[in-house]
């Protein structure tokens, strides 16, 4: 265990937490609404602006300086894992990847989209070798999926199902492809990701990811 690389790991994520919380708290208080439809939903439209109240740009700022941090720890030592930063920890890491894909373009700039995707092969191994909960490398590569307009490889983001008289996978998913690939990585059946979606419960409860990238 690598305790002061997970004591950074940690005070990353809370730095993240703390700076969207404060966003978000404050984000009412804001008088500015896009001029035009924006693809971005209030209030994260606010993140896009140049002009942005210091709250704001503090999100900004904290998301891409975490990012340049975990490039070099990439760089020097491969994607650390559970036995390396704890199980609090990895979910921490992932949390500051998973943020650099963001959809707010200010965040998910094109550099830190590549930057996502080519930790995709290290998330790989990681899961292979027990260091990484599936869910993680699943949430990262719909995430790069979505990001390029193809369908999702493992249906975990919101935007995989759509509601009628109850919550089901969009009509143009294959719940046979998904649930293979599902396999191949140890992430839970379909229909048990559905089942807790609809009680409104997480829908894998052994991890702490949150629903979808913002």
């Amino acid at each position: 265990m690598d305790n002061q690389l997970r004591a950074d790991v940690l005070d990353r994520a809370g730095a993240d937490s703390a700076a969207v919380g404060a966003f978000l708290a404050d984000a009412e208080t804001y008088d500015i609404r896009p001029e035009t439809e924006s693809e971005v939903p209030w209030p994260y439209y606010l993140l896009e602006l140049a002009d942005a109240p210091e709250l704001v740009r503090r999100v900004v700022a904290v998301v891409h300086d975490n990012v340049h941090w975990l490039r070099g720890v990439l760089d020097e030592r491969g994607w650390p894992g559970r036995s390396v930063i704890g199980e609090d920890g990895a979910d921490a890491i992932w949390l500051l990847l998973q943020h650099a894909g963001s959809g707010v373009p200010t965040i998910g700039t094109p550099e830190n989209l590549t930057f996502q995707a080519n930790c995709i092969p290290l998330l790989q191994d990681a899961v292979r070798a027990g260091e990484m909960h599936p869910r993680h490398l699943a949430h990262v590569v719909d995430n790069q999926r979505m990001r390029t307009n193809q369908p999702p490889d493992f249906a975990v983001l919101a935007t995989a199902f759509e509601r009628h008289d109850e919550l089901v996978l969009r009509s143009t998913l294959d719940a046979d492809v998904i649930d293979r690939n599902r396999a191949e990585i140890g992430l839970l059946p379909l229909a048990v990701d559905l089942e807790r979606r609809r009680a409104g419960n997480p829908p894998d409860a052994t991890d702490g990811t949150r629903p979808e990238p913002w």
